[in-house]
């Protein structure tokens, strides 16, 4: 609460409105240096969400080259003209090679088609069950005269979701029922079993009728003939995803491509991972880099020992020889990455290149094994600093926030603490004013007395 308003030193002539505010600045001091402590903490959170910010990116780089799954890369060529019946993808277990495809007939879905009809939401007059089979299950859907128009029949058939989609359509003369597979297949052949109809003898008046089949894919690989209930093929190549685009005409010759491990993916991992691991390590650098001159600012982690001892980590890490590579390329140094006098990665392209032409297994183990691989141990360290419930930066970071929330406490009951101590020095100087200007009455009635004797 603040203190009234006061006008000091009339009868002193003292300034005490400014000895009271040098008092309690003078005390306020100690509240100033909390405040200080306070925001010291607060960089030096700031400061770590950023190593988690630069820790986390490291992470994402580490987890393809910790996986020799993801690490290997593949890639696909195609020749000319291919692209119109055949398009693929690699995967990472895709073995390099040369393979023959020829794509003799695609997976269809089946189409089905109603009579024509003047409306499609007019009422056609059928009651009774409508019994449609997809894949060997069949359905059986109840047509009365809530829903007997073409509109309404198109609703029941999509509203069961039987693996069929129902659209009325309108060729230029009449409305049309039309029933589609949602998948292609013979496995996934959509038929009509039941109609609902006219009472008798009329009958049928739907006469949904199937246009076109369900029919599985065709094709051969290496000479071997295949069938696919989809035009998508998973398992037909080891690693390689076909996707049957169109059939191709009588007599072609089978498409030829080849698979090779794609050194370029490779190396763009591992530039990645050294892009994301310099940007850590030039945190550490200047978050420690002396202070030019006194003037210069703390960096709010200088001396901070856990970043030591992630420091230490990352270098001993980088630097360590495979313990599962007996020969060949052991070290992140012996296939062209290495650590410079600051900590720093560096990569030599031309020494990568052909350390991965020379012995891709090699490289591929003391990278990416699972259990002492460079990728793994790297990943190991990052994860135990970054993990978001007891990882080490979030230990820290919440030691710093415990020390605020004290420091906050203690700086409440500080600034309270101040406001008393400026209240009682204002009561304290307004007494002595009201003394003082008594004791200077009393003189003034004195010296007159003295004056009229």
């Amino acid at each position: 609460m603040a203190s009234a308003i006061t006008f000091g030193g009339l009868a002193s002539g003292l300034d005490t409105q400014g000895i009271i505010a040098a008092l309690v600045g003078v005390e306020g001091r100690k509240v100033d240096l909390l405040r200080s402590k306070s925001d010291g903490f607060q960089k030096k959170i700031n400061a770590l969400d950023d190593l988690q910010k630069k820790m986390g990116a490291l992470q994402t780089a580490l987890k393809k080259l910790a996986d020799p799954d993801k690490f290997v890369a593949t890639k696909a060529s195609l020749p000319e003209g291919a692209a119109d019946y055949l398009s693929l993808t690699t995967r990472t277990d895709a073995k390099a090679g040369t393979y023959e495809v020829e794509v003799l007939s695609l997976a269809q879905s089946s189409f089905i088609r109603s009579d024509g009809f003047a409306a499609a939401d007019s009422d056609v007059g059928i009651v009774g069950t409508l019994t449609i089979d997809v894949g060997g299950v069949q359905t059986d859907l109840d047509i009365d005269g809530t829903n007997n128009s073409l509109n309404g029949i198109r609703d029941a058939i999509n509203d069961a979701e039987i693996g069929a989609v129902a659209t009325t359509v309108f060729d230029g003369t009449d409305w049309h029922l039309e029933l589609r597979g949602e998948e292609t297949g013979v496995a996934n052949a959509v038929s009509i079993v039941a109609e609902p109809g006219l009472p008798p003898p009329q009958g049928n008046v739907l006469n949904l009728a199937a246009l076109r089949t369900a029919t599985d894919a065709s094709f051969e690989v290496d000479g071997q003939s295949y069938t696919s209930a989809s035009n998508t093929v998973e398992d037909a190549i080891q690693g390689v995803t076909l996707q049957l685009l169109d059939a191709q005409p009588s007599g072609s010759t089978p498409i030829k491509f080849t698979i090779s491990e794609d050194f370029g993916a490779i190396e763009q991992q591992l530039k990645d991972f050294v892009n994301e691991y310099n940007k850590v390590v030039d945190f550490l650098n200047d978050q420690s880099k002396p202070r030019a001159s006194s003037e210069d600012s703390v960096q709010p982690l200088a001396g901070d020992s856990s970043l030591r001892s992630l420091r230490t980590s990352l270098g001993t890490a980088v630097s360590k020889e495979s313990s599962s590579v007996l020969t060949g390329y052991t070290s992140l140094a012996s296939v062209g990455i290495s650590t410079d006098n600051t900590g720093r990665l560096t990569l030599d392209s031309a020494k990568l290149k052909a350390a991965l032409a020379d012995d891709l297994d090699s490289v591929t183990e003391m990278v990416a094994d699972v259990d002492s691989g460079v990728g793994a141990r790297l990943l190991e360290i990052v994860e135990k600093r970054t993990d978001t419930i007891d990882g080490a930066i979030k230990t820290r970071k919440d030691a710093f926030r415990a020390s605020m929330n004290d420091l906050a406490r203690r700086i409440t009951r500080g600034e309270d603490q101040l406001v008393t101590f400026e209240d009682s020095l204002r009561r304290r100087f307004a007494a002595m004013e009201t003394l003082v200007g008594r004791l200077q009455s009393q003189g003034g009635s004195l010296a007159s007395l003295n004056s009229g004797n």
